[in-house]
Formats: structure tokens, sequence, C-alpha cells
């Protein structure tokens, strides 16, 4: 399962860890397919709600600050940029 678009690093890990795929994810979340797709890649706005629903799609490590840590532009270590 590729999921390299994906823009949030914590979120592909756990994908692949729980092996769910995008198409998996849109049925469980409601999100659209083609929307998802555009919203982990950043190529569309990802909101909170959204971000909620996604996180209610793992049954652990779902916290959203875990896997939407690069949407602040911080690292692991909380430092990066303003």
């Amino acid at each position: 399962m590729k999921n390299n678009h994906i823009a949030f690093a914590n979120l592909r890990a756990e994908m692949g860890r729980f092996e769910l795929t995008e198409r998996e994810l849109a049925l469980s979340t409601g999100i659209r397919f083609d929307r998802l797709r555009a919203k982990l890649a950043r190529e569309a706005p990802l909101d909170l709600e959204e971000a909620f629903l996604i996180a209610g799609a793992f049954p652990r490590n779902n916290a959203v600050a875990y896997l939407f840590a690069e949407a602040d532009g911080r690292g692991r270590n909380g430092e990066g940029a303003v």
C-alpha cells in the first residue's frame, strides 16, 4: 500500500500499522474519497472536525495532535517554523 502523497508522517505510519487504506478511511469518516485524498496531501484545507473524524478511525495512537503533528509546523521536539 503506497501512501507517499500523505503529508502527515504519523498518520501515514498508523495507516500502515493498521493496514487502513484511504478508501477505507473515507468510508469510515464519511469524507468523500477524492476530498480526503486532497486533504491528506495538504492540497485542500483540513478542518478540526475532519481531523477528529480521521483520528476516530484508529483504535489506538489516535490523538489528533500526534496524527497531524506536522500541520502546525513543529517537529517531534516542538521546535520549528513559527
